[in-house]
């Protein structure tokens, strides 16, 4: 089969054999498979994996083929897959902090992936969907685990002002979750005229670009102090400074976007003693992954309005250009092109 291998350095097309699955795992024909950041940090060396290894963590497919001990899939089943595999032995495992396992593995980074015409996948990351669910949105499925988890960190309380800096995947996503909550506004602080605009039509009550010099003001007065919770989705040091100033006293702070490792900002701890302010971070979907597919399902999350754009396996490398220069909100592998 195809599939898209990274060296450690570059990501090549190969001619790639599989092995048979083991007694508790599937065989997953892969349907569609999204291209992330993580996936072009990885390529450029700004984010781990454990090459040689097939990228792409997004994925969903058809079972083709189950272990002899896989009773909860059946071969035919269109499942998505959570790509992040917990040890359940470790301290934060039995502590229920399943995303900081100390021996945490993930498919498509540190075991074969998605960007292939097959996955071998175990059986207990697979999650079952309706067969008339399009691809193109059962690959959001982990992303969205993964907003719904920020998003729960930012523990929302009916009457909140929230304010959600970047309007990426992410940032409408965490604005979709918003719009199921009792909040009294929804503010999108974004660059990108058009991306402003796709905030808009998705619900928020306000946009603002970030390169005026009063947006940070009009805020303050539309809200009466700042945001009860802020929510950064851009991962810049640079926009989570921005983000920390337009908190209201006592509220939240989630750092959802992944800044780089050797970028930091300035804070006055007795700002933070004073005004009572949280600030936490999100990392990967803890007990998550369900949740979004629940809401998908059953229609109160809807995915079909995204800027999405697809591509073939053979074109990964356009894919990956694509992403990079936001040409679309979301860049996918569609295996049947």
């Amino acid at each position: 089969m195809q599939a898209a291998l990274f060296d450690g350095k570059t990501l090549e097309l190969t001619n790639y054999s599989l092995r048979k699955p083991a007694v508790d795992e599937v065989l997953i024909k892969v349907s569609a498979c999204g291209v992330c950041g993580t996936d072009i940090k990885i390529i450029a060396g700004k984010s781990g994996a454990t090459p040689p290894v097939v990228l792409g963590h997004e994925f969903c497919g058809i079972v083709e083929e189950v272990g002899d001990r896989v009773n909860s899939i059946s071969t035919g089943d269109f499942v998505s897959v959570d790509p992040n595999i917990f040890c359940g032995e470790c301290q934060y495992c039995r502590a229920g902090k399943v995303n900081l396992c100390e021996n945490l593995t993930a498919l498509g980074v540190d075991i074969d992936g998605g960007f292939a015409g097959y996955s071998i996948v175990p059986a207990k990351q697979c999650y079952p969907l309706p067969p008339k669910l399009p691809p193109q949105q059962a690959v959001l499925l982990e992303p969205l685990s993964c907003a719904i988890y920020g998003f729960q960190r930012a523990k929302i309380e009916t009457g909140d002002a929230v304010v959600i800096f970047g309007a990426g995947i992410i940032g409408l996503i965490m604005l979709k979750l918003a719009k199921l909550s009792a909040v009294r506004q929804i503010i999108v602080v974004e660059p990108d005229k058009i991306r402003r605009e796709s905030s808009l039509q998705n619900g928020a009550d306000f946009v603002f670009d970030p390169q005026t010099a009063e947006y940070s003001a009009e805020i303050n007065k539309i809200t009466g102090g700042g945001g009860n919770a802020v929510i950064e989705c851009v991962g810049s040091a640079k926009v989570v400074e921005q983000a920390y100033r337009l908190v209201k006293p006592g509220g939240r702070l989630v750092i959802f976007g992944v800044s780089p490792a050797d970028r930091s900002w300035t804070v006055k701890p007795y700002d933070i003693f004073r005004k009572d302010i949280s600030i936490v971070g999100s990392f990967l979907n803890p007990f998550t992954f369900k949740t979004a597919v629940e809401l998908v399902c059953s229609g109160k999350i809807q995915l079909n309005d995204l800027d999405i754009k697809s591509f073939a396996l053979r074109d990964i490398q356009k894919a990956f250009e694509n992403q990079q220069r936001r040409n679309s909100l979301k860049t996918i592998i569609d295996m049947s092109i």
